[in-house]
């Protein structure tokens, strides 16, 4: 029997604006785990050999397939989307799933936070299930497609409370991002993204960047030092390369005196680091995009 997957993905899943540009995402391009929340649920949809992978979208179906523009995944389209419940989005879908496939998982998109063994369990199964933890009914789902009418699904414990975790509860995406911190597994294949800036040589990267961080909120260049395990010259030789890099400087300084001795960020050091985080973080959203296109099947 061919087993496939389905994501529902239609509903007017939430906006807000993200990034340095301040571009609308809604949830199924939340980041989440160092991706975003759909592309890791097809990550995970695939390490399970799940294949094919229909995504049932509504809301925003133009962005979110160029979203998933290289994820090799079948779209098909709910235009009822406003009024539809996700018992009609479901049913829908597993019409289209029906057609690529004779048993389906199903994961309604707010749903990421399953774990690897309790889709298993649910792959062994003989019939239609539903995953318990603690007396309460979860997601992933497994359907199996027939001709006939729907049996009414089995249900089966698993030890996995992420089965539960909707982002679109309150604290829901705090609570499960935590939960994936706590099982992402030590050998788990990842990209690591690091942005070095340079003239003639290299001198602004992520060690002087947490350096002025340190700096602005400690207001003393020696108390950041020793934050960052770091000689104090060592400290005022990274400042005063990167001043002199940029022309422009990062630090005012104050000496004893008065003051008691201080050091603060220049306005200019303040918008240097601001932007170098901002391309950091969308660097690493663009890194994890092709990370997902050239290595998933290593996964």
């Amino acid at each position: 029997m061919k087993t496939g997957a389905l994501l529902l993905a239609s509903f007017e899943l939430g906006t807000e604006n993200r990034g340095s540009e301040e571009f609308p995402l809604f949830l199924p391009m939340y980041p989440l785990d160092g991706t975003t929340v759909i592309k890791r649920e097809i990550a995970a949809l695939r390490k399970a050999m799940l294949s094919p992978i229909v995504v049932l979208a509504g809301y925003q179906k133009q962005i979110l397939k160029n979203h998933l523009s290289h994820n090799n995944v079948i779209f098909t389209e709910d235009k009822e989307y406003v009024k539809n419940d996700q018992e009609k989005a479901l049913q829908m879908g597993l019409e289209t799933a029906r057609q690529h496939m004779n048993r389906v998982i199903v994961v309604p998109v707010q749903y990421p936070a399953f774990s690897a063994r309790t889709l298993q369990m649910l792959l062994e199964c003989k019939k239609s299930t539903i995953p318990v933890y603690d007396g309460q009914m979860g997601w992933p789902r497994l359907y199996v497609l027939q001709d006939d009418a729907q049996e009414e699904p089995e249900q089966i414990p698993v030890e996995d409370p992420g089965i539960l975790l909707s982002l679109l509860e309150k604290d829901g995406i705090a609570q499960t991002q935590q939960y994936l911190k706590a099982r992402r597994g030590t050998n788990e294949l990842r990209c690591k993204t690091k942005v070095i800036l340079t003239r003639e040589e290299d001198f602004f990267g992520p060690g002087i960047y947490h350096l002025l961080k340190l700096i602005d909120e400690n207001g003393s260049i020696q108390a950041a030092a020793s934050e960052m395990h770091m000689s104090y010259s060592k400290a005022w030789k990274m400042v005063n390369k990167t001043e002199k890099e940029m022309g422009f400087p990062f630090l005012n300084r104050c000496n004893g005196g008065k003051c008691g001795g201080s050091s603060t960020l220049t306005d200019e050091g303040k918008l240097f680091i601001q932007r170098y985080h901002a391309m950091v973080k969308d660097m690493e959203r663009i890194s994890q995009n092709f990370f997902d296109i050239y290595f998933n099947d290593f996964q």
